[in-house]
Parts: C-alpha cells; structure tokens; sequence
C-alpha cells in the first residue's frame, strides 16, 4: 500500500513538473517586440481606460493563459472596450500582430493568422487589470 501511494504521489508531483516547464518554454518562445496602449477618445466614457494597465510580460502571460476560441464564440462573448494594446510579437521566429482589449479579448494574427483569445477565469486571475 504505501508502494503504490509513493508511487502515485511521485507520478503526480512529476505531471507538475512537466507542466511548469511546458508554460515555461511557452514564455521563453515568446517576445513582445513592439507596444503600444491606443485610448479611442469618441467613445463614450472612455474614461475607463485610465485604470488599463499591461506591461510587456502580461502580454505574454496573456498569450499563454487565454483560450484560443472560434469566431462564434469570440462574437458572442467577447467584451469590447475602446481601450486596447496592440504590437508585434515573436512567436517561434514568426512575427505576429497582436491586439488585447479591455475586457479580455485578444487577437493574433499575419497574413496567413488569424486567431481570436478569450481571457477567462485563470486569465482574469492573473491578470486583474484585463477584466
């Protein structure tokens, strides 16, 4: 009995290992290589924007925690402010755009990309600014 306990504490102890390195490498495969906060002004009670905030590493942090979703989803759900952080990212050599809103809607994209994120629970959790 305590064999198999030990065994299955140690199988469970390396499945978080292994997923601290897997977010990890995630992070070191991405580089916000441009930044900027744009604020649209002819909209009503943007004054909401002043407490936005995202540095460099929340941008990657959101790229790492939020779930990529289809456009359906991403219409039905999504909340958009008239506040948002755009640039380019590097993500395994490949340069991207990239966009996140107030609210936590996200997008990726190229000529080639075009991808859509929700920040969700754990998103929002890490990053409290964003939702």
């Amino acid at each position: 009995m305590k064999k198999i306990i030990l065994i299955l504490f140690f199988s469970v102890v390396s499945m978080l290992i292994i997923q601290s390195c897997s977010l990890q490498k995630q992070n070191k495969n991405m580089k916000v290589v441009s930044f900027e906060k744009i604020v649209d002004k002819n909209i009503p009670d943007y004054e909401v924007c002043n407490s936005f905030s995202l540095q460099k590493k929340d941008v990657i942090k959101y790229f790492t925690l939020a779930k990529e979703v289809d456009g359906h989803v991403f219409h039905s759900e999504s909340v958009i402010l008239p506040c948002k952080y755009r640039g380019i990212i590097d993500i395994d050599g490949e340069l991207l755009q990239w966009e996140v809103n107030a609210g936590g809607a996200g997008y990726l994209y190229n000529k080639k990309i075009n991808k859509r994120y929700l920040c969700k629970e754990n998103c929002c959790k890490s990053l409290p600014d964003l939702c």
